[in-house]
């Protein structure tokens, strides 16, 4: 018998997104192009713009702090441990609201990042907005080799074991870069750091670190990713990898999620050729859930996921290009071209070939028009180029 026998469902769709942080802000503001409860939304967004500096080691006073909040605002925001501090303090975040977009009943419910690709698998909620990084913690052994998934756009490809978890394409989340003066995308690059004066006999990438066994810092909950790429490096995971760059021996290197490289630059840190991987916001469902549920098909299919080598997000690939590149300058050493950082042959071959979501299992076909895939994977190298040079003239 139920426990609740009374009590219905107040929403259609579930989805999990962070609890604080960059990816849940742009994210409601995205939602202000589909609700009409924007007001709600910006109170909101301004709680969440100062509930980081509320943090607190003293659970009495978060609580306080909750129910001073709770007072003036929409009521859905939640104390947790911040486990990404040292002192680990309690913190407000957000716990879940619903909103109703298009005649359909959202509910958007607060998690740890990393917990959003589980909560998919285990078949707890219908999507979830994650980045490609945290995607790969928690699934990479669903794939044929992890190592190989260097754009987001090549994960469906890999998937190996049965699983109905599926990138669906690119959230396009956007946050205001004031070095450029307008909005860039959330694209992250997961980069070799150093400190500056550290001379060098060889290159500092990865295959050669790899051979050499180098000491390497990483981010404890990307240390299992690392290992699997390049299981001849020497992990050493840490809690904050720029400060133990810093801190660290002569020679000592890191690899961090870097956007902006504002926080390098503040710090004084060098940025090293390409990332291991690129990352943005995804939208992320369960591809059986989504072909039988007309409801979650409708709400995604109004979000427009979209392709990788769709025009806009190769205009949004070149200002996030262009704005990281003129933030670092000299510091971003050994520079790769534009085009090869987007797609490069051999990732064409690995699965980043176009897709949607009319495609079957949202992955590309190796027989079905893979020639004219591959010649407009080819042709987006040229687009991403020619808009990075319109920019540098503009600027």
């Amino acid at each position: 018998m139920s426990l609740y026998p009374n009590l219905m469902p107040t929403f259609d769709v579930t989805c999990a997104v962070p609890r604080t942080g960059r990816t849940l802000n742009n994210f409601l503001r995205k939602l202000k192009n589909y609700s009409k409860n924007n007001v709600e939304i910006d109170q909101i967004l301004e709680v969440l713009s100062y509930s980081k500096n509320k943090s607190t080691s003293d659970l009495r006073e978060a609580i306080s702090f909750l129910e001073e909040i709770s007072k003036k605002s929409p009521t859905c925001f939640s104390i947790s441990v911040d486990r990404k501090r040292k002192f680990r303090p309690y913190r407000l975040g957000f716990l879940s609201y619903e909103w109703e977009l298009g005649g359909i009943k959202l509910r958007l419910e607060g998690e740890e990042p990393h917990n959003g690709s589980s909560l998919i698998k285990l078949d707890e909620v219908d999507f979830t907005v994650v980045g490609l990084d945290e995607l790969l913690s928690m699934t990479q052994h669903y794939l044929t080799d992890p190592t190989k998934v260097t754009k987001w756009g090549m994960y469906n490809y890999q998937l190996n074991k049965p699983t109905g978890i599926r990138v669906a394409g690119s959230a396009m989340l956007k946050s205001y870069n004031k070095l450029i003066g307008e909005e860039v995308q959330d694209i992250v690059g997961f980069f070799l750091i150093s400190k500056k004066g550290v001379n060098s006999r060889s290159n500092i990438d990865l295959k050669t670190l790899s051979k050499h066994g180098r000491n390497v810092f990483v981010k404890g909950r990307y240390a299992g990713i690392v290992m699997a790429a390049y299981p001849e490096l020497q992990v050493e995971p840490v809690e904050d990898v720029e400060q133990a760059v810093i801190n660290g021996e002569k020679g000592n290197v890191g690899l961090e999620i870097v956007q902006t490289g504002n926080t390098l630059k503040s710090k004084g840190l060098l940025l090293h050729g390409s990332p291991l991987f690129l990352s943005e916001s995804l939208y992320v469902v369960d591809y059986d859930r989504f072909q039988q549920n007309s409801i979650l098909r409708k709400l995604i299919e109004s979000f427009n996921p979209t392709g990788y080598f769709e025009e806009e997000r190769i205009k949004n690939f070149s200002c996030w290009y262009y704005a990281l590149e003129k933030n670092l300058g000299p510091a971003w050493i050994q520079k790769p071209k534009i085009e090869d950082l987007f797609c490069e042959s051999e990732d064409i071959v690995l699965g980043l070939r176009p897709y949607r979501l009319r495609t079957r299992n949202w992955k590309p076909d190796d027989f079905y028009l893979r020639e004219e895939a591959i010649s407009l994977a080819q042709e987006s190298r040229q687009k991403v180029l020619k808009y990075y040079k319109e920019r540098q003239l503009i600027n």
